[in-house]
């Protein structure tokens, strides 16, 4: 935490919140902090890379169905050449996980990833807005933007908390889902319902055989709200015709917006009813992407992954993305 705060900012999260700091990394099973460091002749770090581990909140993954997300990745601008290079190396070849990734990257070093074998692209940011509202106080919504999107309906929603969610998602093969990374409803399950800072809520989305949990955490400024969806389990199939679900899910809230950063649901959320937000610098839509602190500007996720499957689903969850800042 000392050299988070020296060398990278008294004000970040994990340099002053030791439960953020445990909750995410403490691995109480090996007594460590998940957290690869260097240090010079006279012993002081002067680089870090952390990492979080699926299997932290589903001991079943670990070994052949593991991913390691890469998190805090600083190293002193004096000994900078080639050590981040040199950490992440040395964590790759120590842990040998089936998946390594990481969402947030810094595009500078996108070629390092891709030299290094990763797929490396643009979370896409799928979104819906609460069609019933005329004036948003979070997003900026220009009139010609505003439309009457098509959502679709068959859906059928369950609210999931702990006193239901293993009954609920029971003989759903949700377990089996060939999304990868892997995840499990034990995953879900210790993510996000355990969460000891935020409250996630979990939906149940089944539409006949196909079923899926969506995770989602309402965010608020400004006198006003918005959902983000933030992880994913299950058959993309589940939300074709699910977008008269999500609808009524903002119109009983009164949030004013669904988003959700992810890969390889483009077509499923269309059909639901979903938009896709341009780059940046093209999108007339504004969508606040930052909460803690608020700021009214749109966001731009890079990820990276390696390893086996072609059905990426990688989240705006996943690593360290969806983690509180102010504490």
């Amino acid at each position: 935490m000392d050299f988070i705060r020296d060398h990278w900012s008294a004000n970040h999260v994990l340099a002053r919140s030791e439960a953020l700091m445990d909750w995410q990394h403490r691995d109480e099973a090996n007594r460590r902090y998940n957290f690869i460091a260097a240090r010079d002749d006279e012993k002081r770090i002067v680089g870090i890379l952390g990492f979080i581990l699926a299997s932290r909140y589903d001991p079943a993954l670990a070994g052949d169905a593991d991913t390691l997300w890469l998190t805090t990745w600083k190293v002193r601008p004096d000994f900078a050449h080639g050590l981040g290079l040199l950490l992440l190396r040395k964590l790759d070849s120590l842990m040998a996980p089936k998946w390594i990734g990481t969402v947030g990257l810094n595009l500078a070093t996108k070629g390092i990833y891709q030299a290094l074998g990763y797929h490396v692209d643009m979370l896409s940011r799928h979104y819906m807005l609460n069609s019933a509202i005329d004036n948003y106080r979070l997003a900026t919504v220009p009139a010609e933007s505003a439309g009457n999107a098509d959502f679709s309906s068959g859906a059928a929603f369950t609210s999931l908390d702990p006193s239901n969610y293993w009954a609920a998602t029971e003989d759903l093969s949700l377990d089996a889902s060939p999304q990868v990374p892997r995840k499990t409803r034990a995953f879900i399950h210790g993510r996000y319902l355990s969460h000891p800072f935020y409250h996630y809520r979990a939906l149940l989305v089944v539409d006949g055989p196909d079923a899926a949990i969506c995770i989602l955490r309402t965010c608020e400024a400004e006198g006003a709200s918005a959902f983000r969806m933030v992880d994913f389990l299950g058959s993309g199939a589940a939300l074709r015709r699910a977008g008269s679900g999500f609808q009524d899910l903002l119109r009983s809230s009164g949030a004013e917006y669904i988003d959700f950063f992810c890969s390889g649901l483009q077509p499923e959320l269309a059909a639901a009813g979903f938009l896709t937000l341009p780059p940046a610098k093209d999108a007339k839509i504004v969508l606040p992407g930052y909460f803690e602190p608020f700021e009214r500007s749109n966001v731009e996720l890079a990820f990276s992954l390696r390893g086996p499957g072609d059905l990426r689903i990688v989240c705006k969850g996943d690593a360290d993305q969806d983690r509180p800042n102010l504490l």
